[in-house]
Order: C-alpha cells, then structure tokens, then sequence
C-alpha cells in the first residue's frame, strides 16, 4: 500500500513546476502535532512531525500542493512511528504578482496515514502565513 500511496504523491506532485513555473516552491517543515483522546482515533497524544512538500499557484489566488512525512509519537507508548502523505488545495489571499512579504493562506485536503499495521485515510484543513524574505526565500507559519 505505501508503493501505491508514493506513487499518487508524485503524480500528484509531477505537474506543479509546469503549471506554476514562477510561484512554486519546495518546503521542508518540523514541529509539534497534538491528538486529542476521542472515541475516533487511538493515535492520541503527541508526536513531532517532519515533512518536505511543496506548493505551487494554479491561479491568481489557488495553488495545490503535497507533502510526504512521518509523525514519530513523544508521549503515547501505544503509538507507533507512522508516515504521512497529504495532498493539499489552498486558498492565498494575496494575489500571485503581490509584492507583499506576508503572504496569508487557508488550505485542506486528504491524507494518507501508512503504519505498520496498514493505512488509514484522513482529512486536514486550517492555514498559516509565509513571510518572504526574498523571492523563493521564506518563512512558513502553518497551523491545521
């Protein structure tokens, strides 16, 4: 199932630098990831999740992008270290040609959870900002 699930990612991914070829761009992101217990899921607890993706604008204002990563647990001993793929339509408030250093935006979309055990299928949505420092050259603040 993993073989399958790459495979999607990099197709999905295949396109991006020929439909954006001057607002794409490559990311490569690290940082805390909070389950809440619920009767849904029994990954709870927290994990650190790194991850390299990209992005790149279809439109003026949408773009679509991916990311493939792993979520290794911190606190659930239960939890096993798992691998994250995730396709990703956003929404970016400034135009594609906007000078502006912040650069707002709301995304979601489906992901892939693949564990030893299998794979799960899971939705994602929420946003964040990327400040620029120069063209292709940023910071990117994301929260979902």
């Amino acid at each position: 199932m993993a073989k399958g699930a790459l495979e999607i990612l990099i197709i999905l991914l295949a396109p991006l630098s020929a439909l954006a070829q001057s607002s794409s761009y490559v990311y490569a992101i690290a940082g805390p990831v909070v389950v809440p217990q619920s009767a849904f899921t029994r990954w709870n607890g927290n994990f650190v999740h790194v991850a390299g993706g990209g992005e790149g604008r279809i439109t003026d204002r949408f773009a679509l992008g991916g990311e493939a990563g792993v979520l290794i647990p911190v606190t659930n001993d239960e939890a096993i270290t798992t691998g994250l793929l995730s396709a990703t339509p956003a929404f970016h408030f400034n135009p594609r040609e906007s000078r502006s250093k912040f650069d707002p935006f709301v995304g979601g979309g489906a992901s892939v959870l693949l564990g030893a055990g299998g794979a799960a299928c899971a939705i994602h949505y929420g946003g964040g900002m990327n400040y620029w420092f120069k063209p292709r050259v940023g910071f990117r603040c994301e929260v979902s």
